[in-house]
């Protein structure tokens, strides 16, 4: 049974039945960084998934009907590799090598793409992504039109440009107080953001390259404050907050030294209501205003006078996927296939506190056999060689307190990264 309702001006269908239908007996392809989350959904909502995966995690296979992966995860040896091109090319050409014999119905991506939406145009040409197109997905990461964006909105960006070498950051960026931030001018989960403090941190941010010929980065002002994200559907003219959960960013729980690297998500984000339902109806009006489609989410920080802050609009299913669905009764995927043709739930379920918590290596070592801690996915094989900061699995904990869930977690990653240790003495003595 499907129904239509005024929203702010348009008309929206909403389907008040079958909203995981979608998907069933449907030819899905899946293709990101990390694709076992999206797969495992789209397998839940009755697909047939056909993957093309970075890691190849030792749970993968249960989720799909055939993968592919970047890596060939083998006992004895450390699991990342150098790639001989990109790894957003690496995984198109991937993917249309797996599925040449087989015909798909959608193509639904994660992560690794948000800024080389190009690679995507072969998949888009032939009509199979669902979600943003590679133009939608360009226009989400168009910084400039998103600052006029937030001004219009009443909050604020921090400060970006890009600098060609440390002379450059340390001239331009004179209007900057320390400390600030230098990063990639493409990165993800926060790899390569470095916090500079004075000019001999922006000298050791860029590198020290042989040849004198620096890459460049973008300087960006650092705000503090708690790190945030919205996980948004959007049907062009409408959207819908699905969550707005806390990010956990540089845990030490989670193997990191307080860096900026992305170990997973929290709900309830322990932010005042007011400031939850601002950030939703801001959320919103920017995935409208820029004429998104599927679900996505977009990434704020709200400092210490409540002020939001918009630090990027990620076009695709984000990394919360998985504790999202553990936390409640929704498919992602289903609605992120149903969204496009303009179709929102009428509301959203019940979403339960919950933890998700990446586990990152405290040292080199072999992994141990992950399939005796609970509530573990994205596992490393065992016996692949993990080195200090590599992640080596996901916890996800669901329960009536996010900090009960929280402590679960971490001793769960505590308990693994020991397991490293151990793994590493009986192994090499």
């Amino acid at each position: 049974m499907r129904t239509e309702r005024p929203y702010q001006g348009y008309y929206i269908r909403v389907c008040m039945v079958c909203m995981s239908s979608p998907l069933k007996n449907k030819r899905i392809g899946v293709i990101g960084f990390n694709a076992r989350p999206i797969a495992c959904s789209a397998k839940k909502a009755g697909a047939n998934v056909f993957v093309s995966d970075y890691w190849g995690d030792e749970d993968l296979s249960v989720c799909c009907d055939d993968w592919i992966a970047i890596l060939t995860p083998t006992c004895g040896e450390r699991q990342r590799q150098p790639l001989d091109i990109p790894l957003h090319e690496g995984l198109v050409e991937n993917l249309i090598y797996l599925i040449k014999e087989h015909e798909l119905d959608y193509v639904i991506i994660g992560s690794g793409f948000d800024d080389h939406a190009d690679a995507l145009e072969p998949l888009h040409k032939n009509g199979l992504l669902v979600g943003c197109s590679p133009t939608q997905m360009r226009r989400a990461r168009d910084f400039s039109s998103l600052r006029k964006l937030t001004k219009s909105l009443g909050i604020q960006m921090p400060k970006r440009m890009i600098v060609k070498n440390p002379n450059e950051a340390m001239k331009k960026t004179e209007e900057f107080i320390f400390p600030y931030l230098v990063r990639p001018t493409h990165s993800g989960g926060g790899s390569g953001i470095r916090l500079v403090r004075n000019s001999y941190d922006v000298t050791k941010a860029f590198g020290y390259p042989e040849d004198n010929r620096y890459e460049p980065r973008i300087a960006q002002e650092y705000i503090r404050g708690t790190d945030i994200s919205c996980s948004i559907l959007s049907a062009g003219n409408q959207a819908l907050t699905l969550t707005v959960q806390g990010q956990l960013i540089g845990m030490p729980s989670a193997g990191r030294n307080c860096d900026f690297a992305y170990c997973g998500n929290y709900i309830p984000s322990g932010l005042p209501k007011e400031t939850v339902s601002r950030i939703a109806k801001v959320s919103e009006t920017i995935s409208s205003e820029l004429k998104l489609v599927g679900s996505l989410g977009i990434d704020y920080v709200v400092d210490e006078s409540n002020q939001i802050w918009l630090m990027e609009v990620n076009p695709r299913i984000q990394g919360t996927l998985e504790l999202i669905e553990a936390a409640s009764t929704l498919s992602v995927t289903s609605l992120h296939v149903l969204a496009p043709q303009g179709i929102l739930p009428e509301r959203i379920a019940k979403i339960n506190p919950g933890v998700k918590l990446i586990v990152y290596s405290r040292c080199e070592g072999p992994v141990p056999d992950l399939a005796k801690f609970p509530n573990t996915v994205d596992r490393t094989p065992k016996g692949v060689i993990v080195n200090m900061r590599d992640p080596i699995c996901t916890v996800i904990e669901v329960g009536k307190s996010m900090i009960e869930c929280y402590r679960r977690a971490s001793e769960t990653a505590l308990a693994i990264q020991k397991g490293v240790t151990q793994e590493k003495k009986s192994t090499f003595g």
